[in-house]
């Protein structure tokens, strides 16, 4: 076996073991620590601070005592994880208390779990980066290839994750083979360490420095490290809030980040003309699509397909530069790394942690394309700003705020002119970095009116936090409230017709028609999923209700923007945090009826649905109660899913649907019902006229526990598509 495909094996199956591990511990800690978007993003910054971590300690090691020294004590590093995880099961380690900050506590569980293993992988790509520039094998010349390796790794994991491992296998199965895989790569770490065999070194190879980088370089390394990271996670974020909250499309950008390392830092990098010569375009109609996502003209299939494009293209743009200005000597790559990867993780808190939280609009895209003009400009020679510069940039910012003015809705002439302006414009800006930067601060500066000239609706209130964007507005003589890309409720705002409930929770639909039945005997009911408080009508005198709500923000929008909480007449509670958690803390509840309407834009929580917490909820129904899901999604049909977790739990299943209504302002829906007595089922079939599941028509699949689930079985083909097929790209 050659000694270079040993390093590239190495190389390749640390990354690729780093990266499944994130996928699966993340998978692991969402039914303890609820479905909230936090909770992955605590990870995905405790996963980038252990990797800056473990870049951190192979600099210093290998500038205190050198590769060769460190080898022996390098395979005892190897060795040490054996001691507890993946030498042994992953430890059952409780939350600190539940008041504790959950980003600690998702951090805490993390570091006892996974921490030691996933630090000693983290350091393989620069160990061994250093191992072969200081080897004597021939390919010590260009030690930056074993980077290209440990991306392809990283995204030979992230790719078949999906569509092998999370389709075909539980979690326990996925860690057991996990476990196997890294004796295989120990057992190889080994042979490396035997038969791999280093130069004798010299002080000059000690000085592990940046001697002879300039200061702008090292920056632009950090600048366009943290934009590539801030692009990625944004184009995942607009996918997610403004495009389609479709399950498994946040892989995409992450793919395309990883390949960009690969292409570009492979023995024979990939870097054809056009990605310098042409990134003018990109960066101009990036800006161009990013407003036009905020008005919906183009369909959603055709918006995805060109942000993924740009993200490549950005992608590739910013990690060119690296390449291009890497460190010749290979004494100065683990600095070079270090600050790679600073950038990166401050990249990363920043859009993760940082953005929701400051801004109500997904900015960190245009924020992102700003760094790297910053990057650009500092890597480039200074030049003044000039007189023509200027009139472009005032030129673009105009356009952005007039042209909606002209253009309320799709022109295909209208999109051809903002197109064609971006692009002769910065066709010119592109060659000066400082008015390139100096465009992205003035359309960031005039963004708040920007935005409001480009939203259309009468705005009454908009809110960004780390569940979503929401955004309440007039239309119609109706307040609505949008959360993403789905409307989550509306209210009529006359006195006459504001105590009506509407969209999905209207009378004619299924929930509407079981709530407000005369002569119901439902007398206590738990709501799991807040929205405006359009159920709360139906609480009636003689009943109670607990509603169940993630997000606390929730409660300002349904209380003092809508008015349906206060046409409740029974006793309402509140309870706020993931309701998987919050009703295990409540004592035994009896509720006749238990309303599962947990929306994440059109995304369900998934920890909701399992077999696990079907269980848990069935705790909590009084003899005879019922369990309803809503269920109503344009790209998921949850219908199997429901079907085989009660055929496993030998629950009674039916189903209802209701036509959309426009007059009345009654939505399309789908609603299921599980239940354990045999009088409550006949009772909604007979009287209600729900269908009944039949275990020899209806479709059945391996039940979804905490443990596994798979997205991929339950898409929606025909609805992603529908949006291309009724397009009119021409419509003037």
């Amino acid at each position: 076996m050659r000694k270079i495909t040993v390093l590239n094996g190495i190389t390749f199956l640390a990354a690729f073991l780093l990266f499944q591990l994130e996928l699966i511990i993340s998978k692991m800690l969402l039914p303890d620590f609820g479905g909230s978007y936090l909770v992955w993003g605590a990870c995905v910054v405790f996963f980038q601070t252990v990797l800056f971590l473990g870049y951190f300690f192979a600099c210093v090691i290998l500038r205190k005592i050198g590769i060769e020294r460190f080898l022996p004590f390098y395979l005892g590093l190897f060795l040490l994880p054996l001691l507890c995880f993946p030498g042994r099961g992953i430890p059952v380690v409780q939350a600190v208390n539940f008041n504790f900050p959950l980003v600690l506590n998702v951090f805490w569980r993390l570091v006892l779990t996974i921490g030691p293993v996933f630090f000693v992988l983290s350091t393989v790509s620069v160990v061994l980066q250093a191992w072969l520039a200081d080897s004597q094998l021939p390919e010590k010349n260009n030690p930056y290839t074993l980077y290209a390796v440990s991306n392809l790794g990283s995204f030979a994991a992230l790719i078949t994750y999906p569509f092998i491992f999370e389709a075909l296998m539980s979690l326990p199965s996925q860690l057991l083979l996990w476990r196997g895989v890294y004796f295989l790569l120990t057992g190889l770490v080994i042979f490396a360490v035997a038969s791999v065999k280093v130069k004798s070194e010299t002080a000059a190879t000690k000085i592990w420095s940046l001697y002879g980088i300039p200061k702008q370089t090292s920056i632009s390394w950090f600048l366009f490290s943290a934009a590539s990271v801030i692009m990625f996670l944004s184009v995942t974020n607009i996918i997610t809030y403004e495009v389609a909250p479709l399950p498994l499309l946040w892989v995409i950008p992450l793919c395309i980040y990883l390949a960009s390392f690969v292409l570009n830092f492979q023995p024979r990098p990939w870097v054809p003309a056009w990605i310098n010569d042409k990134f003018y375009l990109t960066f101009s109609w990036s800006i161009v699509l990013f407003f036009l996502t905020i008005i919906r003209v183009l369909p959603f299939v055709l918006v995805l397909a060109l942000y993924c494009f740009f993200l490549f293209h950005a992608c590739m743009f910013c990690q060119y530069q690296l390449f291009r200005t890497r460190p010749e000597k290979s004494t100065s790559l683990p600095l070079y790394y270090l600050i790679i990867s600073a950038g990166g993780l401050l990249g990363g808190m920043f859009t993760t942690w940082v953005m929701p939280l400051i801004s109500i609009t997904i900015s960190e895209y245009l924020l992102g394309l700003a760094a790297i003009a910053l990057g650009i400009a500092i890597s480039s020679k200074p030049q003044a700003l000039g007189w023509r510069n200027s009139f472009f940039i005032v030129y673009l910012c105009c356009t952005l705020m007039f042209w909606p003015v002209f253009f309320k809705h799709y022109n295909f002439f209208g999109l051809l002119i903002i197109f064609l302006i971006f692009k002769i414009c910065y066709q010119r800006i592109i060659e000066n970095g400082r008015a390139l930067f100096f465009s992205m601060v003035m359309i960031l500066g005039l963004m708040p009116f920007i935005d409001s000239v480009w939203t259309h609706e009468f705005n009454i209130y908009r809110h960004r936090n780390y569940y979503g964007i929401y955004n309440v507005y007039y239309k119609d003589a109706t307040f609505v409230l949008m959360h993403g890309t789905t409307i989550h409720g509306a209210q009529f705002k006359d006195a006459v017709r504001e105590k009506q409930p509407l969209t999905y929770y209207h009378a004619s639909t299924p929930v509407g028609d079981l709530l407000g039945a005369p002569k119901s005997e439902i007398e206590t009911i738990g709501l799991i999923g807040l929205g405006t408080g359009a159920l709360a009508t139906y609480i009636g005198p003689n009943r109670s209700a607990d509603f169940f709500e993630i997000d606390p923000d929730m409660y300002f929008v349904a209380h003092d923007l809508f008015t349906y909480l206060k046409f409740a007449r029974g006793k309402i509670n509140f309870t706020f945090g993931d309701a998987r958690l919050t009703i295990k803390e409540k004592p035994l509840l009896r509720y006749d009826v238990l309303v599962v309407d947990a929306f994440s834009g059109d995304s369900v929580p998934v920890h909701l649905l399992t077999v696990d917490a079907i269980q848990e909820y069935r705790k909590h129904l009084a003899p005879g109660g019922v369990i309803l899901f809503h269920i109503s999604n344009r790209y998921l049909n949850f219908q199997p899913v429901l079907f085989s977790n009660a055929n496993y739990l030998n629950a009674y299943c039916c189903y209802k649907d209701n036509p959309e209504n426009k007059k009345t302002m009654a939505f399309a829906s789908s609603w299921m019902a599980l239940t354990w007595d045999f009088k409550s089922f006949h009772h909604l079939a007979k009287r209600f006229k729900w269908t009944r599941f039949n275990p020899r028509q209806d479709r059945l699949m391996r039940p979804w526990t905490d443990r596994y689930s798979n997205v991929l079985s339950i898409l929606n083909l025909d609805s992603i598509f529908d949006s291309i097929r009724y397009f009119e790209p021409f419509y003037w």
